[in-house]
């Protein structure tokens, strides 16, 4: 019965990162446009680190979708690179958050909460996954 539960969120979690992955590209697409018409109205170059990130958090989720609808073992991969890349990204964040010398910078180096929280519940994922493969419900 416990493993009809887990195994049932997993792919609920599937069909909801699939749709996540798909808005959250488009909504990278929609950031490089406003970067570039900021970037040809002010002759300035937009920083992109936001919009990396949500294009490699974006195709890794929807991967990762993928893989638990399908209960698969492939699936651990891109979690993994999912916290991976998150982890990355907030060291980044800390890195600019050090050096930050005026309160603007201070505040574009700030992670926002919504990204801590995605995170948190990408480990949640991710150790649900490595639990679900011990178990031997992934193919």
């Amino acid at each position: 019965m416990g493993f009809v539960i887990l195994e049932s969120l997993l792919r609920c979690f599937g069909l909801f990162w699939i749709v996540g992955g798909v808005f959250a590209f488009r909504q990278a697409q929609m950031a490089d446009l406003i970067d570039n018409a900021l970037d040809a109205l002010t002759q300035t170059k937009e920083d992109r680190l936001i919009n990396r990130f949500l294009y490699i958090g974006a195709i890794l989720t929807f991967l990762s979708g993928l893989g638990l609808v399908v209960m698969s073992r492939w699936a651990l991969i891109p979690v993994g690179l999912l916290v991976g890349s998150q982890l990355v990204y907030f060291g980044i964040k800390y890195q600019r958050l050090k050096s930050a010398k005026t309160d603007d910078e201070r505040l574009e180096a700030t992670i926002n909460p919504a990204t801590l929280n995605a995170f948190v519940v990408s480990v949640v994922i991710a150790i649900a996954l490595l639990i679900s493969s011990k178990l031997g419900l992934l193919k």
